[in-house]
């Protein structure tokens, strides 16, 4: 258990690693995330170590409120106390300040001594608070993993802290500059910190809501408790977090140090206090909930936190605030260790060590041995806190040690505060009032924790009264020494800086009257920045305001705010407020401020003088400058590369007629007298003759040389190589004229291939009119094929519906044996006659696209099952086993269609088995209705799988009945369905069909009340015929006659309209073909109108196109196709009866 744990450790230390590694990367995302102002919000959160994240729940718990101090002081100074932090901050970084200690020391005259004794009282702070740190990690490893020993680990920890902080902390010698990667990783932690309380927090309340009924916080809203935020307690110790989060070392670097930006601080007024603020509010939840459960078992209140989450058998609760704490313990450690070994390197050990290397002549580079003697600190200040946490007993609370070290940091608050605001302030009372202070501290606070043994204990009350007794201590020896303290030059002109050195703009112009006019300001400008410059920004402010300035009139302060800010580009921030400050009010400049304004300005100007031969430097072109007097004051290195000068001839005062000299005698200048060609160019420049023109060198070099006069007189004059600039015009032009011949040698090519184009297309053309011209052929073709098709099966119909109706009625006759076998073969002739002209007129259909799908909801059982019943005959008559699996399923599909397709599939099933079964599987698949069809019979072979689907296409078994024309039918129907038919199928034992189709709601089936036509006899039943074959009209007298219906039969429309005149009838059976052009429908409207009432009428034809089948049901007449069916005519004939008889 323990190895995972720090298995645990180690993962999350390495992730802080490489998230450290990656922001110190040169990645955009990088970078723009490592400057967000939330990252330094969040980075200031280092100030919540162990000590809040474990031991402010302790406190809590102990005193309730006690806790709140830590957290109100810097939440009050960073709402209320923004313009001390920004002076702080701008004041740290106007003055390059690398530590607390470098600040008070700069401040107070740059003393050195001031610096060691301020190391000294951060060393003495800050060693016990690294053991704290230690302390904590061990005890949080002891409480999640039940080791007894867990000094491994916190050696383990103190090691890759060293390790972290010197690789993040001593990559350079600059500690000003910021360092991205590790202030990411202290946000990161600061982000599991607060995680990790809050998730505990919740999980006490939702234990306590499960537990109690009563309010949560009773305990810390009684009076007796509220009492507290009146205690001089209470209110010092909060004094002392607020002095505490400026005087910490390692606060004091994140705060001031790695303050990227000034505005990043307005961000963290309020990010830093809501942090804080978030914290502050779920420590009592914790601590009730803590002591509820916790309270008995004996455990320290300060392992609540811990105790919690492992109650909660939760291991990723127990994790992260194992890791929380964690990142409480090592962010400090880091930033600490890394604050106080710059301020030990900076401040005691750099000085002696560079005073022993004073003597040497040579300067040496001293970057490694800086790094290295910071590495070795670090090293060593770890091992102390190692050492010291190794003999820290247990009986002191993390919050006790926590208020004694902010009981002595604070002592350099009035140092801090008195160098940014008292220009009094004196290094000899910073002496006084740390030693006082120190010493009260000491005799307060150290010696009772001394006397512990004897049974004094030292209560935070007594610690925080200590600390103020020594703060007040401290800050009256300050100013009392500091009053009488005689000041040197140094420490006059450090106090300017650090206390006039920021003052806001606009309001500070309002605290006096102005006496200064425009014309002043004005004339402030031009003596700094020229008169031309000056005229410029004038125009300027007076277009972008819409205001025109009087000279004699006062100044407004936007005007007072642009005049500084035109001024601080030229000689700074600082001094151009100094010099606007004095103009207004008119008073002089004292010593102090000149020497700070010239300070300024001199930086300044060397700015701008680095940034222009920086830029000077850069360029590719060669660059000199010559003054008035014809004389070299600047150039860059290209201009002594280009024309090879000699080391000795280029300095500042050279005359420029020298280097001319120079060139001409090498040819540099052209063809001519040396003298003459030296003196022309000198007229130029004394002329200030602006020029451009190219040189070409004896070495074929050509250089372009621009020459510029400068106000003032004076000339800069610029030299390019545009050498292979020249070359490449004139490749360009060579290659110009090579491309011209090679366009125009192109063109001509094109113009021939245009040609031969031109003779391809019309060859092409005259082709493709061929082919729409056979295509159109061959449509028309194929479209009289199938009309051809379709009316010879139409045509071949006639003759088998007269046959089948002279079968039906021999049927109805008993007859001998033999002649009944013969009757019986004659009809299976006829049924498979009809099934194949039925076939080839389905197939003629679907190709001259006459049949279209209908979807609806179809009932997979009410479809099914009389194909079931109709086929179960035929397997049985083969001796087979024709079973189904159905679910109660509805498609979406056309009824007929898949009715047909079924029925081929489960016909070839069944004529292709000799033994065996066929199988017709239904079931659901997805949102879709898997239909199979398996069967146990030859199989069919691989390689003519993909031509079972051909029309007139056989397998190998042809021994079976057939055509070979069902698959060619399903084909054609599933394609017309959007739906594909897989077959699979094993040589010898099977094959099997599959289709698949949408599935559908089910839909409520109307309910008809079917007639009985068992009970209903046709005898005496009236019934006019009409057909235009007398074969058929024979054959249908015949049938009708063995049922005893009265038939009255018609060629042609005159006699069916000359037989309605004899005897009314009651039924009409009525073909649609009839002569003289006129269809069977157009008669029955004819028929109807001359009886007056819609006579019942049986449409019987052997045409089964869609169209005629919808307009028979338009006209209110069944439909029946030929060959007709006996028991189907039988049936409609009944109820046709059974409706005239209710009728």
């Amino acid at each position: 258990m323990g190895l995972g744990w720090v298995a645990l450790a180690i993962a999350y230390l390495a992730c802080l690693f490489w998230l450290a590694r990656w922001g110190d990367s040169h990645s955009v995302s990088a970078k723009k995330l490592t400057s967000h102002p939330a990252i330094y919000s969040l980075a200031l959160a280092i100030y919540c170590t162990a000590w809040t994240f474990f031991g402010s729940v302790g406190e809590a718990t102990r005193n309730t409120w006690s806790y709140l101090p830590i957290l109100l002081g810097p939440t009050l100074l960073y709402l209320f106390g923004y313009r001390f932090l920004l002076k702080l901050t701008q004041v740290s970084k106007k003055q390059h300040i690398t530590t607390i200690a470098d600040f008070i020391s700069s401040r107070y005259g740059k003393r050195q001594t001031v610096a060691l004794l301020v190391t000294i009282i951060a060393l003495l702070a800050t060693i016990p608070y690294i053991a704290l740190q230690l302390k904590a990690i061990g005890s949080a490893f002891f409480l999640v993993s039940g080791q007894k020993d867990a000094g491994n680990v916190v050696l383990g920890a103190t090691l890759f802290i060293a390790l972290f902080s010197i690789y993040f902390g001593t990559q350079r010698t600059d500690v000003t500059e910021y360092r991205r990667g590790l202030i990411l990783a202290i946000s990161f932690e600061s982000i599991i910190k607060l995680t990790a309380l809050i998730c505990v927090a919740f999980y006490g309340y939702y234990w306590w809501q499960q537990q109690s009924s009563e309010p949560m916080l009773l305990s810390f809203v009684s009076y007796e408790v509220l009492d507290n935020f009146q205690s001089t307690s209470f209110w010092a110790q909060t004094l002392m977090a607020a002095a505490a989060v400026i005087c910490l070392p390692r606060q004091f670097h994140v705060a001031v140090i790695d303050n990227l930006s000034l505005s990043h601080i307005k961000t963290a007024r309020w990010l830093f206090p809501l942090y804080l603020g978030l914290m502050a509010a779920v420590i009592p939840i914790i601590a009730v909930a803590g002591q509820a459960m916790l309270g008995g078992s004996g455990n320290e209140p300060d392992t609540y936190v811990l105790g919690l989450a492992i109650m909660s058998e939760s291991l990723a609760l127990k994790m992260l605030v194992f890791l929380g704490g964690l990142s409480a313990a090592t962010a400090m450690i880091v930033v600490a260790t890394l604050t106080l070994s710059t301020m030990l390197t900076n401040d005691v050990i750099l000085p002696k060590f560079l005073a022993t290397r004073s003597h040497q002549q040579h300067s040496p580079d001293y970057t490694r041995t800086i790094l290295m003697i910071r590495r070795i600190v670090i090293g060593v200040l770890l091992l102390l806190a190692y050492l010291y946490q190794q003999q820290m007993t247990n009986s002191r609370s993390l919050a006790s040690i926590g208020l004694i070290a902010f009981s002595l940091v604070i002592q350099l608050l009035p140092a801090i505060v008195g160098g940014l605001y008292w220009k009094r302030g004196h290094a000899h009372g910073v002496y006084a009032g740390l030693i006082v202070g120190v010493s009260v501290w000491v005799l307060w606070l150290i010696l009772p924790i001394i006397n512990e043994s004897s049974g004094i204990i030292l209560h935070n009350n007594a610690i925080s009264e200590g600390a103020i007794l020594s703060l007040i201590a401290n800050t009256m020896a300050y100013v009392l020494f500091s009053m009488f303290a005689q000041t040197r030059l140094i420490d006059r002109i450090q106090a300017e800086a650090f206390v006039t050195s920021i003052e806001t703009r606009g309001e500070h112009y309002d605290k006096h009257p102005l006496s200064t006019t425009v014309g002043d300001l004005i004339t402030l400008l031009s003596t700094f920045l020229g008169e031309s410059r000056c005229q410029m920004l004038i125009k300027e402010y007076q277009k972008r305001q819409g205001i025109i300035l009087s000279f004699d009139q006062r100044p407004h302060k936007n005007f007072v705010v642009f005049s500084e800010r035109a001024l601080g580009g030229v000689i700074g921030a600082s001094s151009a407020k100094v010099l606007v400050d004095s103009a207004l009010s008119g008073k002089r400049l004292n010593f102090e401020e000149v020497v700070n304004f010239f300070d300024d300005t001199t930086q300044a100007i060397q700015f701008n003088i680095s940034a222009l031969f920086t830029s000077l430097e850069s360029l590719e072109q060669g660059i000199s400058v010559i003054d008035r007097n014809l004389d070299l004051v600047a150039w860059n290195k290209s201009y002594v590369a280009l024309f090879d000068y000699p080391d000795d001839l280029i300095t500042v005062g050279t005359p420029i007629e020298i280097l001319v000299r120079y060139n001409a005698e090498r040819g540099e200048c052209g063809v001519g007298n040396v003298d003459t060609l030296v003196q022309k160019r000198l007229e130029h420049m004394r002329c200030g003759t602006s020029h451009r023109f190219l040189r070409q060198r004896s070495d074929g070099r050509v250089i372009e040389m621009v020459g510029n006069p400068l106000p003032g007189g004076g000339f800069v004059t610029s030299f390019n190589d545009v050498t292979q600039h020249i070359e490449i015009q004139h490749a360009l032009k060579e290659a110009n004229i090579d491309l011209e011949n090679r366009i125009q040698k192109r063109s001509e090519e094109v113009q021939t291939i245009n040609a031969e184009l031109h003779l391809e297309i019309e060859r092409r053309a005259d082709a493709e009119k061929e082919l729409v011209s056979a295509r159109k052929n061959a449509e028309v073709a194929n479209a009289n094929k199938t009309h051809f098709l379709a009316l010879a099966s139409h045509d071949i119909l006639q003759p088998l519906n007269a046959a089948k109706l002279y079968l039906s009625a021999l049927q109805e006759v008993s007859l001998e044996k033999d002649a009944s076998q013969i009757v019986q073969k004659l009809g299976e002739s006829l049924n498979a006659s009809e099934a194949l002209i039925a076939t080839l007129l389905d197939i003629a259909r679907l190709d001259q696209g006459d049949m279209k799908p209908r979807y609806s909801a179809v009932s997979i059982k009410a479809l099914v099952s009389p194909l079931i019943d109709e086929l179960s005959m035929n397997a049985e008559e083969k001796g087979l086993q024709l079973k189904y699996r159905l679910q109660d399923l509805w498609l979406k599909t056309d009824r007929t269609y898949l009715y047909r397709i079924l029925q081929n599939l489960l016909s070839n099933a069944i004529k292709y088995t000799p033994t065996g079964k066929v199988l017709l599987s239904v079931r659901k698949r997805r949102d879709k209705v898997l239909l199979q069809v398996w069967d146990t019979g030859t199989g069919i072979h691989q390689e003519e799988l993909n031509n079972i689907f051909g029309d007139f296409y056989r397998s190998g078994d042809h021994s079976q009945q057939g055509f070979g024309l069902g698959l060619g039918v399903v084909a054609r129907l599933s394609k017309q369905l959007n739906a594909l038919v897989e077959v699979r199928s094993i040589l010898g034992r099977g094959s099997c069909f599959s289709i698949e189709l949408p599935s559908c709601a089910a839909v409520e089936p109307v309910s008809i009340k079917k007639a009985s036509g068992n009970k209903v006899g046709l005898a005496g039943l009236r019934v006019l015929c009409v057909d235009d074959k007398q074969e058929n009209l024979d054959a249908m007298l015949t049938f009708l006659d063995k049922w005893q219906v009265n038939v009255t039969t018609a060629l042609t429309s005159d006699e069916a309209m000359a037989a309605l005149k004899v005897s009314e009838p009651q039924v009409i059976l009525m073909d649609y073909h009839l002569d003289k052009g006129e269809n069977g429908l157009q008669l029955v409207a004819k028929i109807r109108k001359f009886l007056g009432y819609p006579i019942p009428v049986i449409l019987v034809t052997a045409n089964q196109d869609d169209e005629i089948i919808t307009e028979a049901f338009k006209a209110n007449c069944n439909y029946l196709s030929k060959p007709v069916k006996p028991a189907k005519l039988r049936s409609l004939l009944q109820a046709v009866q059974v409706e005239g008889a209710k009728q």
